[in-house]
């Protein structure tokens, strides 16, 4: 007897067939989701009920071996680096490895499977030891928690955890501001293990043929800096006689200060007040208001210049390269205040015979004698005719001739004199290291 198959029954008999292998595969998915689970919450139940404790001491506790642990810093961002403070904010993603076999070490290695790793979430983590890791040089560090803790663990057949952590941290950075702001600064990151010393926990950098221990994003980018490179070390620290030295290891940022800023709201506006105070020497002797004006407006902005740009910087007792540059701006505004006092002292002497210092500070005979102001007196005094008030003819002086030379010799001192303070100053800031 033979039985026909129509072509309905083979449409028929292929869909069952798919229906049955998607069946396999997602039960086989669900099994092997359900075994990742199961083998997680074993690892972790064994290990709380053996005889070490997992959750509290590191892996060679009862050993005379140390712990080794493996550190890479990778900088997300540089939020700021504060002058005035003297510290800089930083997100970064703190890469720990080490290994510990009192996991893996119940026979249950082979349960793996074709697994490489597990993962822990947050909850999880906490069942396990983490070294305790701080930052000696830190002011203030946050963990990151938004929306979950930012943390991972991964567990590998061999023992090997590896744990990275978000957080951002804010450390102290002293700064040498001598060449301020032609200055490079170095900040750097201690990280170091609080409770136990080398011989029981040793910290030691990452080695990694795909990347640097210390790594910094790419798109960093500062208002006022830029980050010239980075490199990793290693410190020993000693907080007490009886606790031992404690392994350290410390990342160092170099910086190189941006002078773009400073070049157009310091240095340019200073060199215009500067060559403002130059007007003077082209007025006329006799213009007393105007160059008086002129001379105390000028001392008064570099004044308010100087104190605006110290008020963001510490009180530091050595001299800044910026403290050079305005102090010399404003030696030469006072210069040029001094130099029309000067010049109105030569413009009221009848001749430079027998001038000296003394004589600056007498009054003139024809004052004391009352002869001068017979020669001013108006007519409204009764003293004769406009005519007559200034019959008496006055002598030539000399001294204005004097006046003058100065202002024409003012006029090509000062502003040779300030072009070469320029090119010093410059030359040299620049090319320090």
């Amino acid at each position: 007897m033979r039985i026909r198959v129509g072509s309905t029954d083979w449409i028929f008999l292929d869909l069952l067939f798919v229906i049955v292998v998607c069946s396999i595969d997602v039960v086989g998915s669900v099994d092997k989701n359900k075994k990742r689970s199961q083998l997680l919450e074993l690892l972790l139940n064994t290990a709380k009920t053996g005889d070490q404790d997992v959750k509290n001491t590191p892996p060679n506790y009862n050993s005379e071996t140390a712990t080794d642990i493996e550190v890479m810093l990778y900088v997300d961002s540089i939020d700021s680096i504060n002058e005035a403070n003297m510290d800089f904010t930083l997100s970064v993603l703190l890469h720990l490895q080490w290994k510990d076999t009192r996991l893996v070490s119940f026979n249950i290695g082979p349960s793996f499977g074709n697994l490489t790793f597990l993962e822990f979430d947050s909850q999880s983590i906490q069942r396990i030891w983490v070294p305790d890791i701080f930052f000696p040089n830190e002011k203030k560090a946050s963990f990151h928690d938004v929306m979950m803790a930012n943390q991972m663990m991964r567990l590998y057949r061999d023992g090997l955890i590896l744990y990275i952590s978000r957080l951002s941290m804010t450390l102290s950075c002293p700064m040498n501001l001598r060449y301020y702001p032609f200055d490079k600064q170095s900040c750097s990151v201690q990280i170091m293990s609080f409770g136990y010393a080398e011989d029981k926990l040793n910290l030691k950098w990452m080695n990694s043929s795909n990347s640097e221990p210390v790594v910094v994003n790419d798109i960093v980018e500062l208002p006022q800096f830029e980050v010239t490179g980075s490199e990793a070390n290693r410190c020993r620290k000693k907080y007490h006689q009886s606790t031992g030295v404690h392994s350290c290891l410390q990342a160092n940022f170099f910086l190189a200060r941006n002078i773009g800023y400073y070049v157009v709201q310091m240095y340019i506006p200073s060199i215009l007040i500067v060559m403002l105070s130059w007007i003077s020497f082209w007025l006329t002797v006799n213009s007393v208001p105007g160059r008086i004006s002129l001379g105390v407006l000028t001392v008064l902005t570099m004044t308010t210049q100087s104190s605006g740009v110290n008020a963001s910087l510490p009180r530091v007792s050595y001299t800044k390269a910026i403290d050079v540059w305005m102090s010399t701006c404003l030696v030469f505004v006072f210069a040029a205040l001094l130099e029309f006092a000067i010049v109105n002292v030569l413009s009221r002497k009848e001749t430079l015979s027998g001038f000296t210092i003394r004589n600056v500070f007498s009054i003139p005979r024809d004052l004391e004698k009352g002869d001068q102001l017979k020669e001013q007196s108006s007519p409204l005094d009764g003293g004769g005719t406009p005519r007559d008030s200034y019959s008496t003819k006055r002598p030539g002086k000399r001294g204005i001739v004097y006046a003058m030379y100065l202002d024409v010799a003012s006029r090509i001192g000062f502003p040779v004199a300030f072009i070469l303070f320029i090119m010093v100053y410059w030359l040299y800031y620049i090319n320090v290291e």
